[in-house]
């Protein structure tokens, strides 16, 4: 898998840190930057790949109709 360009960096509840990266495929995918000492995981281990189910997505920003 070759990556194309970093898209963010999530805090898993956990504590370890996952970029979100898009490869050169178009796929997403979610890889472990730096497990949290806390961490209790097995399959979290730097530069590991992760389901991006397990990754938190940003919350949305809402409109106040109010406010146009």
């Amino acid at each position: 898998m070759r990556i194309l360009r970093g898209l963010s960096s999530k805090s898993l509840p956990c504590g370890c840190l996952a970029g979100v990266y898009q490869t050169y495929g178009g796929d997403v995918v979610a890889i472990i930057d730096a497990k949290s000492t806390g961490c209790m995981s097995q399959s979290h281990m730097n530069g590991k790949v992760v389901p991006t189910v397990d990754v938190p997505r940003p919350a949305t920003a809402t409109v106040d109709p109010g406010l146009s």
